[in-house]
């Protein structure tokens, strides 16, 4: 072989050998190409299936947070041993519990578990408060008013209180227990003689800033400060709702039952059904005895109103009513409730009140009647105004009811639970019987009822109070003179031109509302705080 041919033969054997490591080298990247390409896949796919593992238990936890807000309630966690709410989906189960943070603030965490166990956890803070355990001055931008913008010397408040606008705490007045909501304003104390809290039980305070005073400082003693403070909308009073008290208190009128409380009490108010045998109609051996309705009032006794039972509108009717002085109405039997001694030991003093004669069933009334001899009214259910309502002079009440007047109510005396003044624990605020009286107006409210003492912390919840209810007004509730008031006043506006005013709540009012009270029937719920982990 020429010298020619043997090197070309070597630099085809030499280029072999490259394309063979080139194609090795190209089948090196692709296979780590490949390889790389199936790891990315594979962990991809992974990803995907933890995302969605994830996404099933997060599904399932979120869904048991808007099951228990839905249909949240203290009870409802009662029926669950140990508090914790089962809940369970297609996509796996979730449980509920539920933490108190403060005053009326609580946290829900839902633990999901999806159906491959994966786990989630959804949590919601919010607030949850019962209207009716609390003083509320709820709509205006400035909603506690007098002649300083704020409440008079030597005025107290006591208990859960809700406000919006700046709270002027001036000379010799006091706020205590609390706590205390300041919504989109500011707190101020005018003098050393200012309390806010005492050294003995600080207050909580919320409010919508920060509160450069010191926690404990003269008379200034504050347990903690949140910024959280939650939007209390007021319950309105719309026509509907109007005309639901008004239908109410005429179905009430001719159901033979006291009131709606239970267990229910029989009652004479007709024969049939038929409103007009009220007056006609003869309780047992009752001979030929005829009752009177109040004044204004319609064939249906517990409506004062048209005869065809339509209403004016909203705070504008002229069918009132004015309790006191203008005689009696209706039957009531003999009340006679016996001592007990309750199992902390307290003895709860009865009650003996001799009946109108004509009545022969103890322990029951009519569902609104007057004694204008002894100046005690009797009412159980709802009552409806078509106007303005007058309360004209000192009145002890008997029963749980509301009375919902389309007017202005005015108040002129004192107005409590008949009690026994002689008993050494009196039932001046109702309790012991769960005698309540609810007055509610989608206008205004003037109290002109006086008392001359100044009243105290250490004082306030042992004293006759001038006032003891559930009392709520859409607009301006107006004390023009001191007194005590115990038990909740929800206002628009809360207004008092006068010194020595104070309202005390009544913790155990919650228990025992009387019907037709704006807000009823649930908790406030209000969310904050969302979170999840």
């Amino acid at each position: 072989m020429s010298r020619h041919m043997t090197e070309l033969s070597r630099r085809v054997r030499e280029d072999d050998g490259v394309a063979l490591l080139t194609v090795i080298g190209i089948m090196v990247v692709i296979t780590i190409l490949s390889i790389g390409s199936f790891v990315i896949a594979r962990q991809t796919l992974h990803e995907a299936q933890r995302v969605e593992d994830e996404g099933r238990a997060f599904r399932v936890a979120n869904s048991g947070l808007d099951m228990v807000l839905a249909q949240y309630s203290d009870e409802l966690f009662e029926q669950y041993e140990g508090g914790v709410i089962p809940h369970e989906t297609a996509d796996g189960y979730a449980q509920i519990t539920r933490e108190q943070i403060g005053y009326g603030e609580w946290k829900l965490v839902s633990l999901g578990t999806g159906s491959d166990g994966t786990t989630e956890t959804v949590t919601q803070r919010f607030f949850f408060m019962n209207l009716w355990e609390m003083n509320l001055a709820g709509v205006g931008s400035q909603s506690l008013m007098s002649g300083s913008g704020g409440l008079m010397g030597s005025s107290t408040i006591i208990g859960p209180f809700y406000m919006k606008g700046d709270l002027t705490i001036g000379a010799n007045m006091g706020v205590y227990e609390g706590p205390l909501f300041v919504k989109d304003g500011s707190i101020k104390t005018t003098t050393a003689a200012s309390a806010l809290g005492a050294v003995d039980d600080p207050i909580d305070l919320f409010v919508t800033y920060d509160y450069p005073g010191s926690k404990s400082l003269g008379s200034i003693h504050i347990g903690s400060v949140s910024r959280s403070v939650p939007l209390i909308t007021m319950p309105e009073i719309v026509a509907g709702d109007l005309e639901k008290a008004a239908q109410g208190a005429i179905a009430q009128s001719v159901d033979n039952v006291m009131g709606t409380r239970e267990p229910q009490t029989a009652n004479l108010e007709s024969i049939g059904g038929n409103a007009a045998t009220y007056t006609t109609m003869n309780p047992p051996n009752a001979g030929g005895w005829v009752r009177k309705r109040a004044p204004g009032a319609s064939e249906n006794y517990k409506f004062i109103g048209a005869s065809d039972g339509s209403i004016a509108a909203s705070g504008q009717g002229t069918r009132g009513l004015t309790i006191g002085g203008t005689g009696s109405w209706g039957s009531w039997g003999p009340v006679v409730i016996a001592s007990t001694v309750t199992t902390e030991g307290v003895s709860v003093p009865g009650v003996n009140i001799p009946g109108d004669g004509h009545y022969p069933l103890t322990n029951a009334w009519d569902d609104f009647a007057y004694d204008d001899v002894n100046n005690r009214l009797y009412i159980e259910g709802t009552v409806f105004v078509d106007g303005p309502l007058i309360f004209a002079e000192d009145i002890t009440y008997v029963g749980n009811g509301t009375i919902v007047a389309n007017g202005v109510i005015t108040i002129k005396g004192s107005l409590i639970p008949y009690h026994s003044p002689d008993a050494v624990d009196p039932n001046i605020q109702g309790e012991h019987n769960e005698w309540a009286l609810g007055l509610v107006t989608p206008v205004n409210m003037d109290v002109l009822s006086t008392e001359n003492s100044a009243f105290t912390r250490e004082t306030a919840r042992d004293e006759e109070p001038t006032l003891a209810g559930a009392f709520y007004a859409s607009g301006i509730v107006h004390f023009t003179s001191n007194c005590l008031v115990r038990g909740s006043v929800i206002g628009g506006q809360i207004d008092s031109d006068h010194p020595n005013m104070c309202m005390v709540t009544n913790p155990l009012l919650p228990e025992y509302l009387p019907d037709s009270l704006p807000g009823s029937g649930s908790g406030l719920l209000m969310p904050t705080l969302w979170s999840r982990r």
